[in-house]
C-alpha cells in the first residue's frame, strides 16, 4: 500500500523536512545512522523527510541536541503546529478565536448545542465525528481543549452563558453526566455565569451568538453561521443590537441557582 503524503505540509515543516535533510547528508549519515544516533527508527526518520508522518517534538529537541542548533528544529516545529491549528479552523472562525485570548468579558447566547469553551473531550469528539472532517478529529478536539485553557490565565476572562434548556436534554446519554458535570464544575468559578432558558420561554433567537469585551478595544461580536461560515461583526451599532438581545434573552432565563439545581436533575435523570 503507497503511503499516505500529507498533501498540504505547512512552510515551516517543509523547511524543517529540508534542513533535516540538507543536514543529514551533509554530515555522510544515512536514515540508519541517524537513527541510530538519535535512539529512533529508520522507518520514523524516513516518514518526517517523504511527509508521511509530521514532525514531533521529541525529533526537534533531539536533532536541535544532536546538532547543536540551540533550539532551532524545535522553533520550526512550534511555528508549523501552529500554522496547522490556524489551517484546520475555519477562515471564519479565527478571528473568534484570536479575540477569545484577549478578551476580559464573553457573554454567549447558545440555543443549538453545548458551546466550545464547555464542551468535554468525549462530546466535542461526538461533534467532530458526526461532521465533514472526521479524519482531522483528534486534532481538532485538541485545539478545542486549548481553546478552554482561557480560563486557567492568571486573569481569565468572565463569562455569562445563556444555554437552551433543549442543548441539555438533546445530549446524547452517554456524555450527558460528564457533560453536566462539567457545567457544574465550571459554574463554581466565581467569573462564570450559566442560565438555562427553559423550554416553556417564548425565546425565539435561532442563532447562536457572542460578544466579547477587552481592555483597550472596542467590544465585537461573532454570529454563528452554518459549518463555520459565521462573522466578526465591529460595526458598534450592531454589537449595541446584540448586546439589547442578549439581555432581553438573560431575562427569560432561570437565575445562576436554578439552572444549577436543572441542570443536576438533567445530570441525575441519564
Amino acid at each position: 500500500m503507497t503511503p499516505t503524503r500529507d498533501t498540504t505540509p505547512s512552510a515551516y515543516q517543509d523547511a524543517f523536512v529540508n534542513e533535516l535533510r540538507a543536514r543529514r547528508e551533509a554530515s555522510g549519515l544515512s536514515r540508519n545512522k541517524l537513527a541510530a544516533a538519535l535512539g529512533c527508527t529508520p522507518q520514523w526518520i524516513a516518514k518526517v523527510e517523504t511527509f508521511e508522518k509530521p514532525p514531533s517534538e521529541g525529533l526537534a529537541d533531539d536533532l536541535d541536541t544532536y546538532y547543536q542548533l540551540d533550539g532551532a528544529f524545535r522553533r520550526l516545529w512550534e511555528k508549523h503546529v501552529e500554522a496547522r491549528k490556524q489551517g484546520l479552523i475555519p477562515s471564519a472562525v479565527r478571528p473568534l478565536v484570536d479575540a477569545e485570548r484577549e478578551a476580559n468579558r464573553i457573554n454567549i447566547y447558545e440555543p443549538l448545542l453545548v458551546t466550545g469553551l464547555m464542551q468535554t473531550e468525549e462530546y466535542a469528539r461526538f461533534v467532530f465525528n458526526s461532521g465533514t472532517r472526521v479524519d482531522k478529529t483528534e486534532e481538532l478536539v485538541a485545539i478545542r481543549m486549548e481553546r478552554q485553557r482561557i480560563f486557567s490565565k492568571a486573569n481569565p476572562p468572565w463569562l455569562f452563558l445563556l444555554i437552551r434548556e433543549a442543548v441539555l436534554r438533546d445530549i446524547k446519554a452517554e456524555f450527558r453526566e460528564e457533560q453536566c458535570k462539567r457545567f457544574l464544575d465550571v459554574m463554581s468559578h466565581p467569573n462564570v455565569s450559566v442560565q438555562v432558558v427553559p423550554a416553556e420561554a417564548a425565546v425565539f433567537q435561532e442563532s447562536g451568538f457572542q460578544l466579547l469585551s477587552f481592555d483597550q478595544a472596542p467590544d465585537v461580536a461573532y454570529v454563528d453561521g452554518a459549518s463555520g461560515f459565521g462573522q466578526i461583526l465591529t460595526d458598534p451599532r450592531d454589537v449595541r443590537r446584540l448586546a439589547i438581545v442578549f439581555d432581553v434573552i438573560r431575562s427569560a432565563a432561570l437565575s445562576a441557582t436554578a439552572s444549577a439545581n436543572l441542570i443536576r436533575t438533567i445530570m441525575e435523570d441519564t
